[in-house]
């Protein structure tokens, strides 16, 4: 007969994870472990191919309860650390010393922004020749993204950057989204770890609050978020409040 290679509490886990009425039991903190430990005693044997005394399993049970008990009081002090304001991230852990502070990055929120897709590479040529009047223009603050499949610019939807857009759209058949809103964290760190750490908080926050992104970039030196206008303002607030209030 095979027997699998399996320990007594790795039994005992499973035996209890697959009867509702013992993991209930053993939940509540109410259970009597030796009751329990009586009835298992078989099954335990059957799945670790060997004798094992009721003592052991107890003893077993025990350890799996308080596993359970401290992975159930950990959730609740999540939840309620969430709903005091006090939810916690990566990077706001005082103890994790490649975390970025609050003087290596910068927040802002810009509304009205526009959204441009200039399609493929064949239309570069004549974005590139316009781009020199976004630059001429000083009040225009604009992001461009190129990848091997598309080009986008997002810029802030004022009225010189729509008479440029316009004529950037009509040679290369671009779509503008409007609506929208950026959200531009300026980084003054090479702490790789650290940046790392900021973008998985950010998402871990956007995630958690369901926030939906329209597109987001990021460089060297900044991470760009393109949301709508009322996504925007309640995910500026979160990440204000959450990831840079110290």
């Amino acid at each position: 007969m095979y027997v699998r290679d399996i320990s007594v509490p790795q039994a005992v886990k499973e035996i209890i994870l697959s009867n509702d009425l013992y993991l209930k039991a053993v939940k509540s903190g109410i259970a009597n472990y030796t009751a329990i430990a009586n009835k298992i005693q078989s099954d335990v044997e059957a799945v670790t191919g060997t004798r094992v005394n009721t003592g052991t399993i107890v003893v077993a049970i025990k350890r799996f309860a308080d596993l359970i008990n401290k992975s159930v009081n950990l959730e609740k002090q999540r939840v309620e650390d969430e709903s005091n304001g006090n939810y916690v991230v990566g990077i706001e852990s005082k103890e994790n010393k490649s975390a970025i502070s609050s003087q290596d990055a910068r927040m802002k929120l810009t509304g009205s922004i526009i959204d441009i897709d200039l399609g493929n590479q064949n239309s570069f040529k004549n974005v590139n020749d316009l781009l020199d009047e976004f630059t001429q223009e000083t009040l225009i603050d604009y992001n461009l993204i190129r990848t091997t499949e598309k080009i986008r610019i997002v810029t802030e939807d004022m009225f010189n950057s729509r008479k440029i857009i316009s004529s950037i759209t009509e040679k290369c058949n671009g779509k503008i989204t409007a609506g929208l809103s950026r959200i531009t964290i300026s980084l003054f760190s090479d702490n790789i770890v650290g940046i790392r750490q900021l973008l998985f908080s950010i998402f871990d926050v956007l995630n958690n609050y369901k926030i939906t992104l329209n597109n987001v970039f990021f460089g060297s030196n900044e991470i760009v978020l393109i949301l709508e206008k009322d996504q925007a303002i309640r995910a500026y607030e979160l990440l204000q409040k959450k990831i840079f209030r110290n």
